[in-house]
């Protein structure tokens, strides 16, 4: 069996690992990213870039080719199950997964991070206590790659935190969704004027709770094509059965008035995936000795109310500062890297008074009633619709 010594292996190579791996990599580190999958690889997300991601984006110097390979939107349009339309002004881009996270993983590598993909994870290297590499297979010969520090960014299905068993999965803390692209998808013009100012849609549909149906224009050809990104989330996991979730999304967009619009033309252009959120209800102990789990791995965000994207890519900057730190120190102990950890994650940690509002927040959007009241409310009362803009998606 081979072995190579690291200072830092990240293990997914999704926006999180690889942002993770280009701090790292600018900073002199020598970093190994590792991804089971093939690249390009697509994801299941809405394929929403808000300000925060971006900012990191622009910090490791990507920020031209995202400009030119996405949609910039200005504004949501959120409809209500009784047919009730407000809209509410908000700006991120939009690019699909598969584009940004190649994207990502290019960037990393520029910086200096070496990217092994198909690389599969298949244990963890612990000793007296202390993480201290991994057990891959790859190419067909499975190898032990030792490293001061293991980072898992492996997403919602976390293997590191299972290997590692820290992850206590609660029921609470789970939400379910599938996404497809569609073309032709019938835009309102008087609000979609191009690629770098159009509109984005929530529908909360009565046929769909507790959830919402969405449908955003993606990639540079987005507002021309009325290419979108066409999904649904749901906390009932047996809405996501690919029969009954198509009966519901039929009727969805062939009922009446902006939806039925919407979709006359559109044509279907990719199958349906479906996926997995975790949100900080998951109570994963994301720092320990040698290792620290990040993004949805480590569930840091509250998904669909918080931004997960731009909360993944702050979990992965800390970690990357928390690793550095270590590095330089010789230490790699649990309290290091979590004090390291908190230290530059301090500028986007909230407190629990935050959360909470957060929290009933996200929880009313799963209600449609509560949505017919809000967006009714919106299109009638400016105050109200500049302070629900500031908390709402």
């Amino acid at each position: 069996m081979v072995r190579t010594e690291r200072d830092v292996i990240v293990i997914g190579a999704g926006p999180a690992g690889s942002i993770c791996a280009a701090y790292m990599a600018k900073a002199g580190i020598d970093v190994l990213l590792l991804d089971k999958e093939i690249f390009p690889r697509d994801k299941v997300c809405g394929d929403i870039l808000q300000e925060g991601i971006v900012a990191h984006v622009d910090a490791l110097g990507a920020f031209d080719e995202l400009d030119r390979t996405g949609t910039c939107i200005r504004s949501l349009r959120l409809v209500s199950s009784n047919g009730d339309i407000a809209h509410l002004p908000f700006e991120c881009y939009c690019t699909p997964r598969y584009r940004f996270d190649e994207l990502m993983v290019k960037t990393a590598v520029k910086h200096g991070a070496e990217f092994r993909q198909g690389c599969r994870v298949v244990d963890m290297i612990v000793e007296k206590g202390t993480v201290c590499g991994v057990r891959v297979k790859w190419r067909g010969e499975e190898t032990e790659l030792r490293c001061r520090v293991v980072i898992g960014a492996d997403g919602a299905y976390s293997q590191t935190a299972g290997l590692l068993g820290v992850m206590k999965e609660r029921p609470c803390g789970m939400l379910f969704g599938q996404r497809a692209y569609f073309r032709g998808v019938k835009l309102d013009r008087s609000f979609s004027r191009g690629q770098y100012n159009t509109y984005g849609v929530f529908s909360f549909d009565a046929g769909l709770k507790p959830g919402y149906f969405w449908a955003v224009p993606c990639g540079a050809k987005g507002a021309a094509d009325g290419f979108c990104n066409v999904g649904m989330i749901v906390r009932d996991r047996e809405l996501i059965k690919p029969d009954d979730f198509q009966l519901r999304f039929n009727k969805w967009k062939t009922g009446t008035g902006e939806i039925a619009r919407m979709f006359a033309d559109a044509q279907q252009v990719s199958p349906w995936k479906a996926g997995k959120l975790c949100d900080t209800d998951q109570q994963i102990r994301n720092i320990g000795n040698g290792f620290i789990i990040i993004g949805d791995a480590g569930a840091q965000m509250l998904p669909l109310y918080n931004d997960g994207l731009s909360a993944a890519a702050n979990s992965a900057k800390a970690a990357a500062a928390a690793a550095i730190e270590a590095i330089d120190s010789d230490d790699v102990s649990g309290g290091l890297l979590t004090s390291a950890f908190d230290n530059a994650a301090g500028g986007f940690r909230i407190t629990a008074d935050e959360a909470k509002e957060r929290r009933l927040m996200q929880e009313s959007m799963y209600d449609q009633t509560t949505m017919n009241n809000v967006i009714a409310r919106i299109s009638g009362d400016p105050v109200y619709r500049g302070r629900v803009a500031k908390k709402i998606i």
